[in-house]
């Protein structure tokens, strides 16, 4: 970032209680110019205002799942952050932006609070707008709710612009290391993410990990991206879980069965599930006790085959329905592809203080298993949601019959039925290694 000309670039706050796929609903804009290494300028934008409402038409199409779920007859910068892949969601960024404020930048970074959650702890707290008691990790999310509830979305970036302040006086080694750790834990957690125009910059964050990108994979593949499109706040709330099988004895074509499981842990005062375009509250406070409406996506291996799925109705008073998209009743799972990767869609509504899940089994391509000789190589990339702090995975792999586990890259256990289980915290992308030879009483 650090050219001797000036560099422009586009950041995108996320609200990751509103989440969407690369972190959540885009509640505050700003551009931020680099130049010589050091923050030259940095300008707020609403994101109501920034988009330019009299050249609608030359905006792009809703997504498929945004429209017919939210009625987004037109695709907007506070909207953008609907595709998985970062990189798609900056293009359109960027191009949005162009269209609205009549500006070009050199990349966009995407950030959301549970990344300010950490630069904040890192600096010690910060002074908040009106004065007072410091802000703190302690009361970071606390004060951003109350104070957005009075000020209006621009209290986030006087908030911001302290944060900034509190970074250019950071000139201890302690202090710096404190800094560039939460900067390293939010990049890893994908709480930020970064896009840049320039090829070599754009390479190196994708090779680091930092990109916010489905990722190419020769392996078996799992991500899990729910939106929320229940205009609620309810994410913070919203406990996720994922067991997955893989039966391995079918080596020339595994079988996988998956179970997403959601537990909603909002008030048992909050508001009912329909209609899905109900008021749920005028604060932050009663925001975040909602329903969940969530539109999830399962991104599988290229080729894999899904042999059967939960059913997931269209609810009567849903969007859909009212605009005229739906049906009641109607199933809303669907197999689609994208980034070359297999795609399961649909929309599941877990009512407050309920547990809800989608089940799929599928046949997986015979590549994800690599033989050699006497061994079974099985590897699985594990991709983590921006904004998703972490989710609870369970994995039990069937080995072929006569073998056992060699080598894991990861802890695991050995289960009376011959099940390897693996138990994970999914707060990073992590990919899973495991080796499997043939026992000797098999003649191996």
């Amino acid at each position: 970032m650090g050219h001797s000309d000036p560099r422009k670039y586009l950041m995108l706050g996320q609200s990751a209680d509103e989440l969407r796929g690369t972190g959540g609903f885009v509640s505050g804009i700003w551009t931020m110019t680099v130049q010589d290494g050091s923050l030259d300028g940095v300008s707020y934008y609403d994101v109501v205002r920034v988009d330019d409402w009299d050249r609608l038409v030359l905006y792009p199409a809703a997504p498929p799942g945004l429209e017919e779920h939210m009625n987004a007859w037109v695709w907007l910068l506070r909207d953008v952050s609907w595709d998985p892949d970062f990189r798609a969601t900056a293009q359109s960024a960027s191009a949005m932006f162009k269209i609205g404020q009549n500006q070009d930048v050199d990349g966009v970074l995407a950030i959301n609070q549970w990344a300010l959650l950490g630069l904040v702890q890192a600096v010690g707290g910060i002074t908040p707008p009106e004065g007072g008691e410091p802000i703190t990790a302690n009361n970071l999310i606390t004060v951003l709710e109350r104070g957005t509830d009075l000020h209006g979305r621009a209290y986030m970036d006087l908030v911001l612009q302290g944060l900034i302040d509190e970074f250019a006086s950071q000139s201890t080694l302690p202090g710096l290391v404190r800094l560039a750790s939460a900067v390293l834990r939010a990049l890893e957690s994908k709480d930020l993410v970064f896009y840049f125009e320039n090829s070599d910059a754009q390479n190196a964050v994708e090779d680091l990990g930092w990109a916010g990108a489905v990722e190419p994979t020769a392996g078996d593949y799992l991500y899990v991206v729910d939106s929320n499109v229940g205009w609620s706040k309810v994410d913070r709330n919203i406990e996720r879980e994922i067991s997955y099988v893989v039966d391995l004895s079918r080596v020339e074509r595994p079988r996988a069965t998956l179970n997403v499981g959601y537990t909603n842990h909002s008030g048992p005062d909050s508001p009912p599930c329909e209609p899905q375009w109900l008021n749920r509250g005028a604060d932050y406070s009663q925001l975040v006790n909602a329903c969940y409406w969530d539109f999830v996506r399962v991104y599988m291996s290229e080729g894999s085959r899904i042999l059967s799925q939960s059913e997931l109705p269209l609810p009567e008073l849903s969007v859909s329905v009212e605009i005229g998209k739906g049906v009641p009743g109607q199933e809303t799972g669907a197999i689609s592809a994208l980034h070359d990767k297999a795609v399961f869609s649909g929309l599941l509504i877990v009512p407050a203080g309920s547990s809800r899940e989608v089940s799929l089994v599928y046949d997986l391509p015979g590549r994800v298993v690599k033989q050699d000789g006497n061994s079974v190589g099985y590897e699985l990339l594990l991709q983590k949601q921006p904004g998703v702090r972490d989710r609870n995975v369970s994995i039990h792999l069937i080995p072929p019959d006569g073998y056992s586990v060699s080598t894991s890259s990861v802890p695991y256990a050995l289960l009376g039925d011959g099940r390897v289980r693996l138990n994970r915290r999914l707060n990073s992308d992590e990919s899973i290694r495991v080796s499997f030879a043939k026992d000797r009483a098999q003649g191996g």
